[in-house]
């Protein structure tokens, strides 16, 4: 449930909530410290790019909790520690705003964890969508790839309506829940579309050009449209467009994959998938909801079977169980 491997800083907005949107909580409860309301079980990530991730459970209801902690300090100024504890608070107001989005894990409390800031957050039973495809991969079932990006699509959609751009979707930052139901997760570099930015940010191979540096005209939905193409060729072809480099971006003559891996592109996701890692954002899809619309073919419906060689967690089950949104 941790960002790694990322790039740049928090550029904060304004956190606005557009007419007819998702309703968003304000506020979340700070609580002091979080031993006092909650047992700490386990810790289950160690030193990744933000924080440490532990398992807990609440005194008073024994309810699971996930417990994202800042990293403890090692050779940090103090003002520098206090900035990072700064920054995943961030991430939990980000969070706490995007609470009621069917498919982000809610915040339920701030707080501090012996010297550390903390967040404690809904748990979410299931392994990192970037174990389970690693494992398959190539993903070669096509329902399989559209049952991902196409979940996805539902939640980025709610994210971008509420004026939103999340900024670092990845396989990393997504679970599979037993269900094969997806949660995306870490919003700490979630940013209003359109605000100027005075840096770049993101994760590279997954982030779009716009977000390489600072923008006085900000990015926008095409951003996680980019990174959803990232995440499409990355489970079919095993490679990132661009060769996952900012050289690969910046490059004069840029090619998005090598002849090989383009030779063996699925010709039923070909023509989207190139069209969403476009280097310009006007070239990309204009929403997540024409992303899902040019899967819908290969999305299952209720009552479809089984993958022959499912992944598990198999995100196919969720549109085996539910009908479309769309």
């Amino acid at each position: 449930m941790l960002v790694a491997d990322s790039v740049g800083e928090i550029t904060h907005g304004r956190h606005l909530c557009p007419a007819g949107g998702v309703a968003m909580t304000e506020r979340s409860e700070e609580i002091g410290d979080i031993e006092s309301h909650y047992d700490v079980l386990e810790q289950i990530s160690f030193d990744t790019g933000q924080g440490d991730l532990y398992t807990g459970r609440s005194k008073l209801t024994g309810e699971q909790v996930a417990i994202k902690a800042q990293k403890e300090r090692q050779f940090e100024s103090t003002r520098h520690f206090a900035s990072l504890g700064e920054e995943l608070t961030t991430e939990g107001t980000h969070t706490s705003y995007l609470s009621e989005v069917p498919g982000i894990p809610k915040l339920i409390a701030l707080g501090d964890f012996r010297g550390r800031r903390c967040l404690v957050m809904e748990y979410v039973d299931g392994p990192p969508l970037s174990d389970v495809v690693s494992l398959f991969r190539p993903v070669r079932d096509p329902h399989t790839v559209a049952s991902v990006v196409g979940q996805l699509c539902e939640i980025l959609d709610d994210v971008h309506r509420l004026g939103f751009v999340h900024r670092d979707v990845k396989l990393d930052n997504v679970m599979v829940e037993w269900s094969g139901r997806l949660r995306l997760l870490d919003l700490g570099m979630a940013i209003d579309a359109a605000v100027p930015t005075e840096m770049g940010c993101g994760t590279m191979g997954y982030t779009a050009p716009e977000q390489l540096g600072a923008s006085d005209s900000g990015v926008t939905a095409q951003a996680d449209i980019f990174a959803l193409g990232c995440i499409l060729l990355e489970m079919t072809v095993m490679q990132l467009p661009y060769g996952g480099t900012r050289s690969g971006i910046t490059a004069k003559n840029p090619s998005v994959l090598p002849p090989d891996r383009l030779a063996v592109l699925p010709a039923v996701f070909a023509e989207l998938a190139l069209a969403m890692v476009e280097l310009k954002p006007e070239n990309r899809p204009t929403t997540v909801r024409e992303v899902y619309q040019g899967l819908r073919d290969q999305i299952p419906v209720v009552g479809s079977p089984a993958p022959g060689k499912p992944l598990r967690p198999d995100p196919t089950e969720y549109y085996r169980s539910v009908p479309h949104r769309w």
